[in-house]
């Protein structure tokens, strides 16, 4: 007994057994709450055109792309070792069957401090896949779509402060690599080559952009909504988008977008203006975000595309959801598009970890034998006898 009170002495499983009697009847008294918010907001949207049909295209003709990116990381010599690496996957496919395949790949395995590694691997990859789209301008027959992992821009949020030494040039040379590209190959894409190729970055980020807009109080939607949307049908006040938050937008996009649908697109850099887009050189080309889910088990994906609202439109949108739908073969929460599934599972190595192992092991081997500092006193005594 200390201060007059008695110790308690409760064992973990009693706390657990207890929480979950207890927590269980709200917890379910929430979920249902939800769910039935879910089943009463879905027909609008759906009816509203916010919540869009796409069709499968049978039988399946076209040469896509996927890009795919992964890394790992391992503590060593006080700091940090990583791998970073991005697989180009080409298949041309006729009717659906595969008839073509070509695959081409870059890595990068360093060193690095241990300040923000997140930030500076997302530099490398959007770097890696920069890379190798410039090299597929080169080509003579090109991809008619191209699927890649890693935003297009980067955001004024990825920018870390000046003091961060590498980091930030890492980040200044990732924002001129993207403005490069586009200034030199801009012609090549679509929309602004309406023969171009279709450039897509797929990703689980911003979930729900879209129903924060549609249901503010915004008056200027039509500006950034690409799709013809029927706002009256849409309850827009501020109760609705309250309710939308304490749902969820992830959980709200996986109860309204069913099998082989898309949400009605809009212009992110419009929607969102105080989330500015780097490099802001290229700002004024555009860009724009929907999310679209393949079958009822596939996980739904965020769409980002450049362009604005003026240059792309429902045709044009459907028939990219269609080929990006088309190119699913199996509905499970893993899967991807062909190309970007391919491209994916050939990352294999790197995400395993054995590659960064072997690499630290062979680097302490080096530094034990000094065999470093001797190729260094060689390289020194070799210029020196030059002079």
């Amino acid at each position: 007994m200390e201060n007059g009170k008695t110790k308690r002495d409760t064992a973990i499983a009693n706390s657990l057994v207890a929480k979950i009697q207890l927590g269980l009847p709200s917890t379910v008294t929430k979920l249902s709450a939800k769910m039935r918010f879910i089943d009463h907001i879905a027909p609008k949207l759906r009816n509203s055109g916010v919540i869009r049909p796409v069709e499968k295209k049978s039988p399946l003709t076209i040469r896509a792309a996927g890009i795919a990116t992964a890394s790992k990381t391992i503590p060593a010599f006080g700091g940090i070792l990583y791998s970073a690496g991005a697989v180009r996957q080409d298949l041309y496919i006729e009717e659906g069957s595969v008839y073509e395949t070509f695959q081409d790949s870059l890595v990068d395995i360093d060193e690095a401090d241990d300040i923000d590694i997140n930030h500076k691997l997302k530099f490398i990859h959007v770097m890696q896949v920069y890379d190798l789209l410039e090299e597929m301008m080169m080509e003579a027959h090109k991809p008619e779509l191209v699927i890649v992992d890693t935003p297009l821009m980067l955001e004024r949020a990825d920018a870390p402060m000046d003091t961060h030494g590498q980091l930030y040039i890492d980040y200044q040379n990732c924002v001129e690599r993207i403005k490069n590209f586009w200034e030199t190959y801009q012609h090549f894409i679509f929309p602004f080559n309406r023969n171009g190729i279709r450039l897509v970055s797929v990703s689980t980020k911003r979930f729900g952009s879209i129903f924060y807009g549609l249901f503010s109080e915004d008056k200027n939607k039509e500006m950034y909504i690409v799709d013809e949307v029927s706002f009256h049908d849409i309850e827009q006040n501020n109760e609705v988008l309250f309710k939308i938050k304490k749902v969820g937008v992830k959980k709200l996009l996986h109860g309204v977008l069913t099998r082989r649908t898309r949400t009605a697109a809009y212009q992110y850099d419009l929607l969102v203006q105080t989330n500015q887009l780097e490099p802001k050189d290229i700002r004024n080309l555009g860009i724009i975000n929907f999310h679209f889910r393949a079958g009822m088990h596939t996980q739904p994906l965020l769409v980002e595309i450049m362009g604005n609202a003026q240059k792309w439109d429902s045709q044009s949108l459907d028939e990219l959801t269609s080929y990006l739908v088309s190119l699913y073969t199996l509905d499970q929460p893993k899967a991807l598009p062909l190309p970007l599934w391919y491209a994916e599972h050939a990352l294999k190595p790197i995400r395993s970890g054995a590659i960064i192992q072997y690499f630290k092991t062979q680097a302490r081997e080096m530094i034990k034998k000094e065999e470093v500092e001797n190729v260094w006193t060689e390289e020194v005594d070799f210029f020196g006898e030059d002079e």
